[in-house]
């Protein structure tokens, strides 16, 4: 035998219950796409960035290099009085390989 609360509480839930219906297969693979979508978005942020910070230090080690050689005494002729002449259009060639390797990855 229930208790009076038991069955005031079973015949409360009865009747608040939503009704039953069948799943929403449309809904359910809407939410699919989503969480794929998101993976697949994760997954291309994380290469994006481990590329731009190899491609990072390759050009902070080329400009390190260019540099060290524009202070030798062998191409001093070429770099200038302050020692920068050959830094702006290799920066230039570098900045834009470095944005057309970043656009061409998008495709």
């Amino acid at each position: 035998m229930t208790r009076p609360d038991e069955a005031f509480d079973a015949m409360l839930g009865a009747a608040l219950a939503p009704p039953e219906r069948p799943g929403d297969r449309a809904f359910l693979v809407r939410v699919e796409h989503r969480i794929d979508a998101e993976a697949a978005l994760a997954r291309a942020e994380r290469r994006f960035w481990k590329s731009f910070g190899f491609e990072a230090l390759a050009i902070g080690a080329l400009l390190a290099a260019l540099w060290l050689l524009s202070s030798s005494d062998l191409l001093a002729p070429l770099a200038g009085p302050a020692h920068w002449g050959l830094a702006p259009p290799l920066l230039l060639v570098l900045a834009l390989w470095f944005a057309g390797t970043q656009r061409l990855r998008r495709l």
